[in-house]
């Protein structure tokens, strides 16, 4: 099977070589398809927590939950 696939592209060149030319055409088209970032995303996600505490008022929430909260989750991955 491999000498009968030799032989016929060694007798049948020019459609080898056109067969070859629209692979390579058809891959350089996909290549510039891809949607590939050069760059990564360097930035940290970000979480917002809304918290609520009935009864305070803003100053004491932020002083008394959103506060500790936060140093809390400071550095965490």
């Amino acid at each position: 099977m491999f000498t009968f696939l030799v032989t016929q592209s060694l007798n049948n060149r020019l459609l080898v070589l056109a067969l070859s030319l629209a692979l390579v055409l058809t891959g350089a088209y996909a290549v510039t398809r891809l949607p590939v970032d050069v760059l990564p995303d360097l930035n940290r996600p970000t979480v917002t927590i809304m918290s609520e505490a009935e009864g305070l008022a803003p100053a004491e929430v932020e002083q008394l939950v959103t506060f500790p909260l936060e140093t809390a989750m400071n550095g965490l991955p």
